[in-house]
C-alpha cells in the first residue's frame, strides 16, 4: 500500500507550479522592459535642452582621384609595338619567292604565318611530308624531313627540337623545355 508522507505534494499541484512559474517570467520580462524604457527617457532628457546643432566639415580632397590622374609628361612614354607579320605573296605552294615553298613535285597540306615565321608542311609524291620554315627578321632557312601528322596539324622534329604546327599556334620545344608558342596569323590547309 502507498503512503505518502507531508513533505510530497499531491500529484494534483503540480499544474499550479508551472502556472506560477510562467507567472512569475511574464512578470519579471515586463518589469525589465519598464526599467529599460525609463532609463533611456532619463538619458533623452538629461544634459542641456538646447537643440543639437549640426557642425560641418569642410570637404577633403579625393586622393584616389589624384592618383588617378597623374599630372601630364613632358615626354610620352614609350610602348613596344606589338610584332606585325610582314605581308607575304602566298599561293598553293606556299610562299612566293621563299625556302617556305613546296617543290613543283609535292604538294602544301598546311601553309601558316606568325608574326616571326612562315611555315609550309609538303606531301611528296611518295606520301612523305616536308616541313619548310622560315624565320622573318633575318630569313634563316630550316628543312626537316622527320614529320608526322597529328590529330591537328603536324609535327617536325630535328634532333632534341620539335615545332607543332596547328591552324592556331606554332610551338618549338628543345627537349622538355618550351622555347617559344607563336599565335598564327594565317592559316591554309591543302
Amino acid at each position: 500500500m502507498p503512503t505518502s508522507t507531508d513533505h510530497d505534494a499531491p500529484a494534483h499541484d503540480v499544474p499550479g507550479r508551472a502556472l506560477f512559474s510562467a507567472r512569475a517570467s511574464a512578470i519579471s520580462i515586463v518589469v525589465a522592459a519598464i526599467a529599460t524604457l525609463g532609463v533611456v527617457f532619463v538619458m533623452l532628457n538629461a544634459g542641456d535642452k538646447e537643440a543639437p546643432q549640426v557642425q560641418s566639415i569642410p570637404a577633403q580632397p579625393n586622393t584616389v582621384s589624384q592618383w588617378v590622374t597623374a599630372p601630364a609628361r613632358d615626354k610620352p612614354i614609350p610602348v613596344a609595338p606589338r610584332p606585325q607579320a610582314p605581308a607575304l605573296a602566298m599561293d598553293g605552294r606556299g610562299f612566293v619567292n621563299t625556302a617556305a615553298r613546296c617543290d613543283a613535285a609535292a604538294r602544301a597540306v598546311a601553309i601558316a604565318r606568325t608574326a616571326r615565321s612562315a611555315v609550309v608542311v609538303c606531301q611528296g609524291p611518295d606520301g612523305s611530308y616536308e616541313y619548310q620554315g622560315i624565320r622573318l627578321r633575318d630569313g634563316a632557312a630550316l628543312q626537316l624531313d622527320d614529320v608526322r601528322p597529328m590529330a591537328v596539324g603536324f609535327e617536325a622534329r630535328n634532333e632534341g627540337t620539335t615545332y607543332r604546327l596547328s591552324p592556331t599556334e606554332l610551338v618549338v620545344i628543345s627537349g622538355e623545355s618550351l622555347q617559344s608558342r607563336d599565335a598564327v596569323v594565317e592559316y591554309r590547309a591543302g
